[in-house]
């Protein structure tokens, strides 16, 4: 068989499976599911894994296996991955593939691919076409709607292309990537000339569209907008909703996998017949993910703890999931604020309180970053030319709300831009110099 039908046919599998499996309604009932595949998955994959195997042999249940983090990740890149694969050969293709802005290379038949995330530490994911098929096959179930008897163009903004993302390409979909290392003024020129029907890109880049589209440097009319990679915050949401009459959904993606996507109702929830979310509670509704998916069979991702911050959301969603509903996703645990208190105590402050305070303070602003640098360093981008009036404005806001926490005798210093590298996530809040 043609190995490019066979792949598809894959992905119409998957697809099918998503298809069929439905909307999970009964906790209890998901949770045995999980099981049955967290057991599968033991017995077929990790007994592969020279780091697992083991755990994997002696039928150890998933709290005995160690957690694991990005640092730790990467230091057992050797081990943890079933292809044999080292982490010099890899790392030099993924790197070559950087420089050379083609990432088609494979590796023993995977996709490797280079990732810094939000952190800017290296970062290696391998995916098999078989993983290929399965994210394909849920992205078309979950994300992107299929039309029949009508092509669909996508224009997909990447900081870095992959044979993953462009497996969604078919009779149905023409998938465009645009590089984000390349200068947005001509990024949105050719995205004129392409009508996307599907925009996707990171919030930042979002906005900057929006920014060209509210400027009538481009007319475009997509029927579905998607936002991943960052944060989704709601002064950017309801800026890039205003500008284009199209649905937004959020797709909660990362190296380490599919997580998340956005329902009917647009409530984030987590994909949780795909993975196991144990949660490390911060308070009484944020908590860390650490993530087992059951999908990653060429570098398995067992009780990984991420970075990020979760919020869950108090009451069911009406779309009827019991999958995990998120009130939001917060931001990163190492961009917790950290001041010391009059008492001399340290007090925390989350990233999304920061974010609130300034949003509710003035809209004057297109976009912001406040980083712990020493000082607190607020950077603005304004829609209006009074940068004095809006600084002093979102200034006196913090140094209220921070003082209500105890927190006194800041300085905060105001800059008129945000520093930003090509390809670069956006991080609102960003705390630099503590170390917790």
């Amino acid at each position: 068989m043609n190995s490019q039908l066979g792949f598809k046919l894959k992905i119409l599998w998957y697809f099918l499976q998503y298809t069929l499996r439905g909307t999970f309604r009964n906790r209890a009932k998901l949770e045995r599911f999980q099981q049955r595949k967290w057991r599968k998955f033991r017995r077929k994959v990790l007994t592969r894994s020279p780091f697992y195997q083991q755990l994997a042999d002696a039928h150890a249940a998933l709290g005995e296996f160690p957690t694991i983090n990005k640092a730790g990740f990467m230091a057992n890149f050797d081990a943890i991955n079933t292809l044999g694969l080292k982490q010099s050969e890899a790392m030099q293709v993924a790197l070559q593939a950087e420089i050379a802005r083609d990432f088609s290379t494979e590796l023993k038949g995977a996709t490797v691919g280079l990732s810094t995330g939000t952190s800017g530490t290296r970062g290696l994911f391998l995916v098999s076409p078989t993983e290929r098929a399965q994210w394909t096959g849920m992205v078309l179930r979950r994300v992107v709607p299929l039309r029949l008897f009508k092509k669909q163009r996508v224009a997909f903004f990447l900081r870095a292309n992959s044979n993953l993302y462009s497996s969604v390409q078919s009779a149905s979909l023409e998938f465009r990537f645009f590089d984000i290392f390349q200068p947005i003024e001509q990024l949105i020129q050719a995205l004129e000339v392409f009508q996307p029907h599907i925009l996707a890109a990171q919030p930042s880049v979002l906005g900057a569209i929006a920014e060209a589209q509210l400027a009538k440097q481009i007319n475009i009319k997509p029927q579905l907008v998607i936002s991943f990679a960052e944060v989704l915050n709601p002064e950017d949401k309801a800026f890039i909703q205003k500008n284009f009459s199209a649905p937004l959904r959020e797709v909660y993606q990362c190296t380490e996998g599919f997580l998340g996507v956005t329902c009917a109702h647009g409530t984030m929830h987590l994909n949780e017949d795909i993975a196991i979310f144990e949660k490390k509670y911060l308070d009484e509704t944020r908590f860390i993910p650490i993530i087992t998916d059951f999908t990653r069979s060429s570098q398995p991702i067992i009780r990984y703890e991420l970075n990020d911050i979760l919020v869950e959301k108090p009451e069911p969603c009406p779309c009827g999931s019991c999958f995990t509903a998120l009130e939001r996703i917060e931001g990163r645990e190492d961009d917790v604020l950290i001041f010391p208190g009059s008492n001399g105590e340290m007090v925390k402050v989350f990233p999304d309180l920061i974010c609130r305070v300034i949003a509710r303070s003035t809209d004057g602003f297109r976009a912001y970053r406040l980083r712990q640098v020493g000082a607190l360093e607020l950077q603005l981008e304004l829609e209006t030319e009074d940068f004095q009036d809006v600084a002093s404005i979102i200034s006196n806001a913090l140094h209220v709300f921070l003082q209500e926490k105890g927190i006194k005798g800041l300085i905060i210093q105001c800059k008129q831009e945000i520093d930003r590298k090509a390809g670069e996530k956006l991080r609102r809040v960003e705390q630099k110099i503590v170390s917790k």
